[in-house]
């Protein structure tokens, strides 16, 4: 056939294409061209639903934290969803702090410097492990990212807050992958850097990608390892998770003990790791499919470090669903309330409500910053997002900090509180 009239149709093909479903236009550089419209009210229940989800995962998984390392827990926990409301918390506070001076100053990658400050005002408690080494590094004038770097800080090379402390910027990038990995990469520098990094990449992504995604959790999983080093442990644990999953379809215990005897047994990462942590979530999140109540149960039951690993999968699964399928949920008894009692420059109370129109408000101008708009839909306010897909922004090093070549001492188990 001529080649002149296959281009033709071809192009007719992906215009025909791109009308009837946008989601897989692309350039011909493969930058995506695809665009969401959303309403502002479908937007707001989204990133309200992630924002909860964390919330309820790392508050009702505190008593689980560090509880199930060897084996884990016999059955799965019955509880409720915060009763007394929220509060700050390490699952949250971080984000939280940098997202109220982010909306507060109209920043969305807040200078390094002006972290430092914000920093030295209000992170002197309820901080731990690679954070409060960082902390003690700004008191000393080391500045970050060099206090998340593993000459200075020595848990750099595999701590949790990799994962525990970014999973907010993909709520604040729906739909937009690499904004979100590099949004978070800017902040979990702070604190960490090499394998955590990737950890960073994988969370922020899926998040993103969540937003507009009711498909298949594997299929999700997938598409964040795009963001993520091949050469990393964070892309093995995933095919380890998966593997170990369709390996034991109905039985999480069995495969949470293939992830354990791996990477504990026989790689040697600790229970604070994100590798071990992040094979946990994934499997919550798979053998949760998409139930909410049932995936927090998992990843609190999964054990390690519990707490960390509900909040990420709450958030993942929360912004799949949505405030308002929470919130219609039995278990669902939470107040709209959060207490502050350890970040002294934010409110000391405020409703959980206005912390995701602040999200919102942070979303926005991410959106219009990356080619998006506001519009109308069927007369009320909404957005039109430019998606992107998800992409490697940085890779490990040639010669990564691990367990071969640094020796674990195994963690306390009171890490926090």
């Amino acid at each position: 056939m001529n080649p002149t009239i296959v281009g033709i149709a071809l192009g007719v093909l992906t215009f025909v294409l791109a009308v009837w479903n946008p989601a897989i236009a692309t350039a011909q550089d493969g930058t995506s061209l695809a665009c969401k419209e959303i309403s502002r009210q479908v937007l707001l229940d989204r990133i309200h639903g992630g924002w909860v989800g964390m919330l309820i995962g790392g508050l009702e998984g505190l008593p689980h934290e560090f509880k199930y390392k060897e084996r884990p827990r016999d059955t799965l926990p019955e509880f409720t969803f915060l009763a007394g409301g929220a509060r700050s918390d390490d699952d949250n506070d971080f984000e939280w702090t940098h997202l109220w001076f982010m909306d507060r100053e109209g920043v969305l990658k807040l200078p390094y410097a002006r972290i430092a400050e914000i920093w030295k005002a209000n992170m002197n408690s309820g901080i731990w492990v690679a954070n409060k080494k960082a902390r003690e590094l700004m008191d000393q004038g080391v500045m970050p990212p060099e206090t998340g770097s593993v000459a200075r800080n020595p848990h750099a090379w595999y701590n949790l807050s990799g994962q525990f402390c970014v999973e907010s910027y993909g709520l604040i990038a729906p739909g937009m992958p690499q904004t979100a990995a590099e949004i978070g990469l800017h902040y979990a520098r702070i604190a960490v850097s090499e394998e955590p990094l990737q950890a960073t990449q994988f969370w922020t992504s899926l998040v993103a990608l969540s937003a507009f995604d009711d498909g298949p959790m594997e299929l999700a999983l997938q598409q964040a390892l795009s963001a993520v080093d091949p050469r990393s442990c964070m892309a093995e644990v995933v095919a380890d998770a998966r593997q170990a999953f369709h390996a034991h379809l109905e039985d999480w215990k069995a495969a949470r003990q293939v992830i354990h005897e791996k990477w504990l047994g026989q790689r040697k990462w600790n229970d604070n790791s994100t590798p071990v942590n992040g094979a946990a979530v994934c499997l919550a999140l798979l053998y949760g499919r998409d139930d909410v109540y049932r995936t927090l149960q998992l990843a609190m039951a999964l054990g390690y470090d519990a707490d960390c690993n509900a909040a990420t999968a709450g958030t993942v699964v929360g912004v799949r669903c949505g405030f308002q399928r929470i919130a219609a949920l039995p278990q669902f008894e939470m107040p709209d309330r959060y207490v502050n009692k350890t970040r002294p420059q934010l409110p000391a109370e405020c409703q959980v409500s206005e912390q995701a129109e602040t999200l919102l408000r942070v979303a926005e101008r991410v959106i219009l910053a990356h080619g998006g708009e506001r519009i109308t839909i069927a007369g009320n306010p909404g957005y039109r997002i430019r998606l992107q897909t998800a992409q490697l922004l940085e890779r490990l090093p040639d010669h990564p900090h691990g367990p071969e070549n640094k020796p674990i001492s195994r963690l306390s188990p009171a890490l926090s509180p």
